[in-house]
């Protein structure tokens, strides 16, 4: 009777065995495909996580120039407005305060002139006249202060003609211009930079040498104050 029931229990063991088969866990890791998978993943994530620590690192490095520059930058803004406070200060003393007067003339000559040897050009007409040094009557400009002046002039020759005339300081000449061409007018300038005292006279003076036509509308005579100086 034992031996029976141990037969029966032994069938039914079996056929539940077939019928109801124990699952066999599947291991991701072994498979050869899902493996190779993952390692290109991780792969592919070490490439990314190396180009953002490198553009990091490459931000970094900009982030310190900027900072670098406007440090420089804070620096020359510092620099700026201490000099300004510099100047106002200097300013501020009656002894500094000084401004160098507004002299300037500009004059033309408006027609054709024959001129003998020795006259003064006249430039009729007046362009600029600030500090009422230049007389449109005399052709002369006179010094209002003492100091240093540009003085500038030019000359237009008569057709096929020549002409010379120089810049004249208190009768001594400091320049000369020459004009001339052949079947055509001629034009010759000079300027001059002479240290002035106050009431010079300075004018265009015709020379002997060449021709005596001076010829208008482009012959002109200018001059500025650079600086004022005390003697």
């Amino acid at each position: 009777m034992q031996m029976k029931v141990l037969l029966v229990c032994f069938v039914i063991g079996m056929c539940s065995a077939d019928k109801f088969p124990v699952p066999t866990r599947y291991n991701t890791w072994v498979a050869g495909t899902n493996n190779c998978s993952c390692s290109n993943q991780i792969e592919t994530l070490n490439k990314d996580l190396q180009k953002e620590v490198a553009a990091r690192q490459e931000l970094k490095g900009t982030m310190e120039t900027y900072v670098s520059e406007l440090q420089a930058l804070r620096a020359i803004v510092n620099s700026i407005q201490n000099g300004t406070k510099d100047v106002k200060r200097v300013s501020s003393t009656p002894l500094q305060a000084k401004i160098t007067p507004e002299v300037s003339f500009s004059a033309k000559l408006s027609y054709n002139r024959e001129l003998q040897p020795l006259d003064t050009v006249i430039f009729d007409t007046i362009v600029t006249n600030n500090g009422d040094g230049y007389s449109s009557e005399t052709g002369k400009f006179t010094t209002p202060v003492t100091g240093t002046y540009f003085l500038f002039s030019t000359i237009l020759s008569g057709y096929n003609t020549k002409v010379e005339t120089a810049i004249i300081v208190n009768d001594k000449e400091v320049g000369r211009m020459y004009s001339g061409a052949h079947d055509a007018h001629g034009s010759g300038s000079n300027g001059v930079i002479v240290n002035l005292q106050a009431g010079d006279s300075i004018w265009i003076r015709l020379l002997y040498q060449g021709g005596t036509h001076v010829h208008g509308f482009y012959t002109t005579f200018s001059g500025f104050l650079v600086n004022e100086r005390s003697t």
